[in-house]
């Protein structure tokens, strides 16, 4: 018998059959057939059938809904000891901890705002920053709690020194931060580039794209080559002026004539010279900066929003606090604010090209030794993921692992991920672990969440027993004879149908601070998430916080922004 379901348990084998008999004979007492034989033996065996059932189905029924849900889920029986605590099990209240080897295998959590995401968050983090690992957290809703929580924490942990703060909202409490400094030119402009339209999203964007790659990385390695360092207005210059471009080239072709990188600059400003509608003279030999703007005024502009205002006072230092790479080896805590609700389209470009240098810094990282990884992997949580997510980050879920890295993408509704790519959502799904799946923002949401979680085989049993007694006389014999007879059984019977292990109505049930976890694409949890919170002892004991400034070796700027009456037409007539 493959089993009865109760409560979670199934019955079968010998002594479970043998209990169901005894059960079962206590019918057979009834017939008449039998109403001379002694009832309490067999009452006796029925009791102890019973017994043995009712014991069977309350193991399965002890402990369950501990914690309040309104799901009928039991949860998976694999556990682990040791390793980061994901939440409880609402059936039995078990601890669910993800080995560190199971973390850099990934992970996705949905659920609409409010239910659950930012508590599973600081629980992680939390974890991580106690234990001493390394943790970026970028979150999209800039909630000052959530920073001074992340900061309390870290004091209370003794770790505040390594606490880094980005807040593009308020540059006076912000550690600075380049976006464009690390990298060799390909992919600084690859990484100014993650805030175009991929050419997969809008085609006639393709040719564009390369023209702008080309002229960022000519201008790009100019820089690299004579030593300068550079952010993203000084970029912006370049596209933009003349005089400026035309100092670079000169510079370059004093101090380095031969190298690359002065004649891929000077090849990239060859096809913008002339066009003045005189072919000969001085005029041959400019740079027209009409066809130039026509071309790249669009990635000009993008540079210069993010080089001036806070933008700007936040990421255009020559030596900047963070630098990914670095934090990443040192497990450095790096929090990141965006403004999108007053800033939204430059908060997402900007958290775009953080991702392409997070990418850029794991590369890095694989190219090291395994002796100079740490034995604590590096967490990465993208809150609300869905609005920077560039199909650029589908290498990091697939190849991050070797590298130790563990990123959750963290997003509200399956709507977000297919604004990049379908495919990109379906990238995502293969290469996460763990997924996470508190109550979600939409029908269409709903059901996927179900297709991913899958479909199982579910028995359905029906127990029947019956007895019947009948008795004859003949009418045409003389002599009281007659018949009696007697039957009794009973019956098992059982069919197996496929259905969804989690539908979609169960999905909408999921309360606050509850979610669905599904574990390498077959074991399921319905867990609490437990919320952290700090007493009103320890808040009122909270200092404000204090932006850690690191001490870097000055270097020599490009200062085109510094230096910016040099380039001006009228400052330079002025000065004639």
């Amino acid at each position: 018998m493959k089993g009865i379901g109760f409560f979670g348990n199934r019955l079968g084998g010998a002594a479970d059959t043998l209990a169901l008999a005894a059960i079962s004979s206590s019918v057979l007492t009834t017939s008449p057939f039998f109403s001379g034989l002694p009832t309490v033996p067999s009452y006796a065996l029925a009791g102890l059938g019973a017994a043995w059932v009712a014991g069977r189905c309350m193991h399965g029924l002890a402990g369950m809904h501990l914690f309040r849900s309104k799901l009928n889920i039991r949860s998976s029986d694999l556990l682990s000891n040791d390793g980061m605590l994901i939440g409880y099990t609402t059936d039995r209240g078990r601890a669910v901890r993800l080995p560190d080897e199971a973390l850099p295998y990934h992970g996705m959590v949905a659920g609409r705002s409010g239910y659950g995401k930012t508590t599973f968050a600081r629980l992680m983090m939390l974890q991580q920053i106690i234990r001493g690992g390394g943790l970026l957290m970028i979150d999209a809703k800039l909630d000052s709690d959530d920073m001074s929580w992340v900061a309390q924490v870290a004091r209370w942990a003794g770790r505040y020194q390594d606490m880094q703060f980005i807040n593009l909202g308020d540059p006076a409490n912000s550690n600075s931060y380049n976006s464009v400094l690390e990298g060799d030119p390909d992919e600084v402009a690859d990484r100014i580039l993650t805030s175009l339209p991929a050419p997969e999203v809008a085609p006639a964007a393709e040719h564009y794209r390369q023209s702008a790659k080309q002229a960022l990385g000519a201008i790009v390695g100019g820089v690299q080559a004579l030593g300068l360092a550079y952010n993203c207005i000084d970029l912006s210059i370049l596209l933009h002026n003349e005089r400026a471009l035309s100092e670079l080239e000169e510079r370059l072709r004093s101090v380095l004539p031969h190298h690359p990188a002065t004649k891929n600059l000077s090849l990239w400003i060859e096809q913008y010279r002339g066009g003045f509608g005189n072919d000969t003279g001085p005029a041959s030999a400019r740079i027209n900066m009409k066809r130039l703007k026509e071309t790249l005024g669009g990635i000009a502009g993008r540079l210069h929003a993010f080089g001036t205002g806070t933008f700007g006072e936040v990421g255009s230092s020559y030596s900047p606090d963070v630098r990914l790479f670095d934090s990443m080896m040192s497990n450095k805590i790096t929090y990141v604010s965006l403004p999108t609700m007053g800033k939204d389209e430059s908060a997402r470009n900007f958290a775009k090209m953080l991702l392409a240098d997070l990418r850029s810094a794991i590369a890095r990282k694989q190219q090291l030794p395994k002796s100079h990884r740490s034995r604590i992997p590096y967490l990465a949580l993208l809150d609300e993921f869905g609005a920077y997510a560039l199909m650029a980050m589908n290498r990091v879920f697939e190849q991050a692992r070797s590298a130790g890295i563990s990123v959750w993408a963290m997003f509200q509704s399956i709507a977000n991920l297919d604004a990049v790519s379908p495919d990109f959502r379906d990238m995502l799904e293969e290469n996460t672990d763990t997924k996470l799946f508190f109550k979600l923002a939409s029908p269409k949401t709903t059901e996927e969440a179900a297709k991913m979680i899958g479909k199982g085989t579910f028995s359905k049993t029906t127990i029947s027993a019956t007895s019947r007694a009948s008795e004859s006389t003949p009418k045409i014999t003389p002599a009281p004879e007659g018949g009696l007879s007697t039957d009794a059984g009973y019956a098992i019977a059982e069919s197996e149908e496929e259905q969804y292990r989690v539908t979609e109505d169960d999905l909408k049930k999921v309360d606050r601070g509850e979610c669905i976890m599904l574990y390498q694409g077959c074991e399921l949890f319905n867990l609490r998430i437990p919320n952290i919170t700090i007493s009103k002892w320890l808040s009122s004991k909270a200092v404000p916080i204090r932006v850690n400034r690191t001490k870097r070796k000055q270097v020599k700027g490009c200062d085109y922004f510094k230096n910016a009456d040099r380039y001006l037409t009228a400052a330079k007539a002025a000065r004639a």
